[in-house]
């Protein structure tokens, strides 16, 4: 027999968008909040790209997960399986099984090597390298240092992607490294991007390819990596297949849903399990008291911490709304594209689900490259995001 909790809100996910929730909810006087979590440590994803090329230490990157849940807040150390969305159970792992009068969905998305033939084998032999994973991030600094001639092919893959921006990083990072070392013009840099375009919004796409003829990199835009054996790359793309070396790969992470969402029917049709929710007020179409936010949302471009930060506040307005029977708050799909474009430059794009730049702070250009959005990004923003954010300050 399964003992059942019950809870006024219960966050499933405990990372940026469970934990920032669960703070916001505290701080709104829900005093009656769970959140399921089987994780024991916590990683703040934006600086591994930093650790990866040897921009930041790896002791700035995670803390334990017992030191952030917020205080008041009933954390079950298990992960979710199931849940009965109209009786709106979540049933854990561990057996217990948890009621919330309203649950708001915050599981992310896990990496899954599986997706792409030859990856996890390239990984482990050194072949290949990314900054998407924590436990490969010494491996890829060493690599990109130790790296003075041949072909480096740099990946990127469409959504769904976890702060797909930020796939840049290591591109522009690597490329300015080797050219203060003296060897880029040794380097054969090739980048294999999936979308038809660099970027949707054309400020930033001008941004970005302003640099990237500026490093001298090969932009192979519409191509897909099939497949990797060994030093050898599988390619398609618009000018046909073909199988190409490289000295040294760095790969986009590729993004799966958790199966759990999907066994429980609260999936978007021809999204391969990503949670359906109304892209405005975040709540599930066919079920009103589940909610959803961050990666493992069906979202599009609005997978960043920026993204999440107005999805969380929308999604914590909007029980409260809800409940009391008045208008909900509409999320426009803001979203940022922190991209790297040297060691210490970094250009710090802001727009909208229209396309819309828009801007945060008092200047005239945020997307033009400076030095001044790379100290926001690399050493402001880590500490809003542990002592304001995942606390519910901002």
């Amino acid at each position: 027999m399964t003992s059942e909790r019950v809870h006024d809100v219960l966050v499933v996910g405990g990372g940026n968008g469970g934990l920032s929730a669960a703070a916001h909810l505290l701080r709104k006087g829900c005093r009656d909040v769970g959140m399921i979590e089987p994780a024991e440590r916590h990683v703040y994803k934006p600086l591994q790209h930093y650790v990866g090329t040897g921009r930041a230490r790896q002791d700035e990157l995670v803390r334990e997960q017992s030191s952030l849940v917020p205080e008041g807040v009933e954390w079950y150390r298990t992960a979710a399986v199931a849940i009965d969305p109209v009786r709106r159970i979540v049933r854990c792992a561990d057996g217990r099984e948890v009621r919330g009068a309203d649950i708001v969905l915050a599981p992310g998305a896990r990496i899954d090597w599986s997706l792409l033939p030859g990856a996890e084998r390239a990984l482990a032999e050194g072949t290949a390298i990314t900054t998407w994973d924590d436990r490969e991030l010494e491996r890829a600094r060493s690599r990109i240092a130790a790296t003075t001639s041949g072909r480096a092919i740099f990946h990127v893959h469409g959504q769904p992607a976890s702060g797909q921006e930020t796939a840049f990083k290591p591109l522009f990072i690597a490329c300015d490294t080797w050219r203060a070392a003296g060897v880029l013009d040794r380097i054969e840099v090739v980048l294999v991007h999936e979308g038809a375009r660099l970027h949707r919004v054309e400020a930033i796409e001008r941004e970005i390819r302003r640099h990237l003829d500026d490093y001298g990199v090969d932009v192979r835009l519409g191509t897909r990596l099939q497949s990797i054996d060994g030093d050898a790359v599988a390619l398609v793309g618009p000018y046909g297949s073909g199988t190409e070396h490289a000295d040294l790969i760095v790969l986009h992470a590729p993004y799966a849903p958790h199966p759990f969402i999907a066994a429980s029917g609260l999936d978007a049709e021809g999204t391969g399990g990503f949670v359906a929710v109304d892209p405005e007020t975040l709540r599930h179409p066919e079920h009103p008291r589940i909610w959803a936010v961050g990666d493992g949302a069906d979202l599009g471009d609005a997978r960043t911490g920026g993204a999440l930060r107005k999805q969380v506040t929308t999604v914590v307005e909007n029980i409260r709304r809800a409940r009391g029977g008045q208008p909900l708050q509409r999320y426009d799909g803001y979203t940022v594209a922190p991209i790297m474009t040297a060691r210490r430059s970094l250009s710090f794009g802001e727009y909208d689900r229209e396309l819309r730049v828009r801007r945060s702070l008092p200047v005239p250009d945020e997307i033009r490259s400076s030095p001044l959005w790379y100290a926001l990004d690399r050493y402001a923003l880590p500490q809003v995001y542990w002592h304001r954010i995942l606390k519910g300050r901002l």
